[in-house]
């Protein structure tokens, strides 16, 4: 009996966009906050001090993960001149992030939105 051959390269199934969704002649995209957040600078600034204020380290952090995780972590750091490790250190729900920390934070973030009003 003669064996088949098998193709050992692998099919590529098609692409689906599960960012829309079309019900009923309706489309619905995914809406994610976080990545609103990330393009206003301002907002996020004043988020993160409002949690400061309140003493709420949770919401400080998710604030933070969420505008890091919208921006990816490279372009953060490379905008904000801070080391990863310090950022790490903020979003990490186990840790708690030392005053030193929370103050480069808050000043990049200061600077960072300064350079953004002076460009516009």
């Amino acid at each position: 009996m003669a064996s088949k051959k098998t193709s050992t390269k692998q099919k590529k199934l098609p692409k689906k966009s599960i960012s829309k969704i079309k019900i009923g002649g309706m489309s619905f995209t995914n809406y994610s906050p976080s990545t609103e957040l990330a393009n206003n600078l301002e907002s996020v600034t004043q988020a993160l001090v409002e949690a400061l204020v309140e003493g709420d380290k949770e919401a400080f952090q998710e604030i933070l993960e969420g505008f890091v995780k919208a921006r990816q972590i490279s372009k953060v750091v490379k905008e904000m001149k801070i080391s990863r490790a310090v950022i790490y250190e903020a979003m990490v729900k186990t840790k708690n992030p030392s005053l030193s920390s929370l103050c480069k934070i808050m000043k990049a973030f200061r600077n960072a939105d300064l350079k953004e009003e002076i460009a516009a």
